[in-house]
């Protein structure tokens, strides 16, 4: 049996009834309109993938994980590297999780699998970007030569102003007092990229976490973690209350299924963390609650801060963080809950009762790219593709299931340089992702194609260059539009 409905949307998450959530209303449809054209075209997508969820289907064990094991080894063998790239493509490491997630891709798969399979096992791939560039080691000549066109020494100069900025203090071994911060200028450097080892602490400032002012930074931060333990002592046993018991199953429910490829993940205590995290964040915003889809916001900044307490040569990804000291792991834990909720904050009108800010968004993506690519616009509609059908979760989970956590965390370094970056400039980077694929998709001629290439966009080797030259087009997109925006807003407005 299909776990569709013809009133969904595919892609989609559910919200917590729980969290005192509504489901979204779907107009009915009336006389005259084209919906029953529309329905039908759903029904024989819906029907020709219905079978990668129906447990009658018979599945050839052996033949399953051959399969399985060529996507992967496809995967593995399309990647690229390059020393001075500014995140090298990387993939999670495969898990016992791998053969379900593969059979799940191989039920809807289109193209013909590779016609052998690599004898090279795979290994173990980090899902946190690096920067190579910012180490205190000289550069060799060939090194140098070796470079990409888009860094280069340009990079060198405001990595330089990154280092001197977070130097801690400390100048040629001499203690020096910490300076304050120009958030301005912080952000300008940080726009294309953060080197790893600086990335917590400017993730923090951005964020606006902690103040810009030296002296009150330290003080600010312990006070700041000493309460997020003070909530989790207040409120944290109250999970089991009939009022919060919902919301707490459903947070159960979803951290498991989190990031299933990445055994950091997996870890029990990693897991009762993020529980933590969750819960405390939807008692103190009753207005939503916690909505499906949430947690995942809080992966990026969980691995950011956790890689600040490893070694540079161990992999986030597979790390057991049972080997750190309990105060670490509380660190780690009152920081992401921090800075999540600054993030929240920003958009929590996509979480609120009828989800206006997705709607909102996903109706201005629609207006947008009938200005910016008009052919994929009209190709959508008239295959009855709506918006919402793919948008909702791009804008509900701010694109980290269309690419991988590496790349998300290097997307999220020019989000939290934008003032505005989760609530406005997001929208245009999903205009220039979806415009990206415009040829692939004009080349599926119906709806069950296109929806399919919607729902798995080859993004899987991903890195700083490709997320370099989509936030380039998302920024050419907001000069042009940004003066723009009330009209786009009417243009929304209206039916």
């Amino acid at each position: 049996m299909s776990r569709w409905s013809a009133g969904s949307t595919p892609g989609s998450v559910k919200p917590v009834y729980g969290a005192r959530y509504p489901p979204l209303q779907h107009a009915s449809p009336t006389k005259g309109s084209d919906i029953p054209g529309r329905m039908n075209k759903f029904q024989d997508y819906e029907n020709s993938v219905s079978d990668a969820w129906d447990t009658r289907v018979k599945v050839d064990e052996t033949l399953a994980s051959a399969s399985a094991a060529k996507v992967l080894a496809a995967h593995a063998a399309g990647k690229t590297h390059r020393d001075e790239e500014i995140m090298p493509p990387v993939s999670a490491a495969p898990t016992k999780n791998s053969r379900q997630q593969a059979l799940q891709r191989l039920a809807i798969q289109k193209e013909p699998l590779p016609s052998s399979v690599s004898a090279t096992p795979q290994t173990a791939n980090p899902i946190y970007p690096k920067l190579p560039e910012i180490s205190d080691q000289p550069r060799s000549a060939a090194h140098v030569a070796s470079a990409p066109p888009h860094g280069g020494d340009r990079d060198q100069t405001r990595f330089a102003r990154l280092r001197r900025l977070f130097s801690n203090g400390k100048t040629s071994g001499r203690s020096s007092p910490p300076v304050d911060v120009d958030l301005d200028k912080l952000r300008e450097d940080c726009w294309m990229g953060i080197p790893h080892k600086l990335r917590p602490q400017a993730w923090r400032l951005l964020s606006g976490y902690l103040p810009t002012n030296a002296e009150r930074r330290e003080v600010t931060l312990q006070c700041k973690r000493d309460e997020y333990w003070h909530y989790v002592e207040q409120y944290f046993h109250s999970r089991f209350d009939d009022q919060n018991a919902d919301t707490f199953r459903q947070i159960n429910i979803d951290i498991p299924r989190m990031c299933p490829l990445i055994p950091l993940f997996q870890q029990k205590m990693v897991q009762e963390m993020f529980e933590r995290i969750l819960y405390i964040w939807a008692i103190r915003h009753p207005a939503s609650g916690y909505v499906q889809g949430i947690n995942d916001l809080v992966t990026p900044f969980f691995v950011v801060f956790l890689s600040e307490f490893i070694p540079q040569d161990v992999e986030v990804g597979s790390f057991d963080v049972s080997q750190l000291p309990l105060e670490q792991c509380q660190l780690i834990e009152a920081d992401s809950f921090w800075c999540v909720s600054a993030l929240l904050d920003s958009i929590q009108d996509n979480y609120t009762f009828a989800q206006p800010g997705i709607q909102r968004k996903v109706l201005q993506l629609r207006h947008l790219m009938s200005r910016v690519d008009r052919p994929l616009h009209k190709h959508l509609e008239s295959n009855g593709i709506e918006y919402l059908q793919f948008a909702f979760r791009w804008m509900n989970n701010l694109l980290m299931r269309e690419i991988p956590l590496r790349a998300t965390i290097r997307l999220w370094d020019t989000y939290l340089s934008e003032p505005d970056g989760f609530m406005q400039f997001h929208n245009y980077v999903c205009a220039a992702f979806l415009r990206t694929w415009s040829k692939q998709l004009q080349a599926e001629k119906d709806f069950q194609g296109v929806m399919i290439l919607l729902q798995n966009l080859p993004t899987q080797s991903w890195g700083d260059r490709e997320i370099c030259e989509l936030t380039a087009d998302a920024f050419s997109l907001q000069s042009v539009f940004d003066g723009a925006r009330r009209h786009l807003s009417a243009q929304a407005a209206s039916p």
